[in-house]
């Protein structure tokens, strides 16, 4: 079981459907219009030349943030609901966060790197970033597609 079946089958599913964007509004949107608009914004990042480095990664940046409250999101979630869940149930959704985290610090150092290369690795600094994304998902989609199956 993984950590969004653990949410879900406490009937957390809500908790996690509150993107950082809604934190201004009283708006929900759910999560996969928030992967939706992180996707778009990480495409739109590796489409920029080197002319456009700024806008690339004060983007990335802001998707970043955005992450991190995601991920923030699930953690309160699971610590919230510790007591009701099941020994196995705790320790996979501290394996499935753990993921997460390890994915997301993996961006950052790539991110690092994309803001302090040189401009004429803009292009390999690029795609390493993109790849690092790429990993992320990935891991994103596994926490998120238990979910759905139940």
């Amino acid at each position: 079981m993984t950590f969004l079946d653990t949410l879900r089958a406490v009937g957390l599913a809500a908790i996690l459907a509150v993107p950082a964007a809604a934190q201004d509004t009283d708006e929900l949107t759910t999560a996969d219009e928030v992967r939706s608009e992180i996707s778009e914004a990480m495409d739109a990042i590796a489409s920029y030349t080197e002319q456009e480095r700024d806008q690339a990664l004060a983007e990335a940046r802001e998707v970043l943030m955005r992450l991190d409250a995601e991920i923030e999101r699930r953690e309160q979630a699971l610590r919230e609901n510790w007591s009701e869940m099941s020994i196995a149930a705790r320790e996979t959704a501290e394996a499935r966060l753990r993921d997460l985290r390890q994915a997301r610090n993996r961006l950052g150092e790539r991110y690092g790197a994309l803001e302090s290369g040189a401009s004429n690795a803009w292009d390999e600094l690029k795609a390493g970033f993109s790849d690092a994304w790429n990993d992320f998902s990935e891991e994103w989609s596994a926490a998120d597609t238990d979910m759905s199956e139940n």
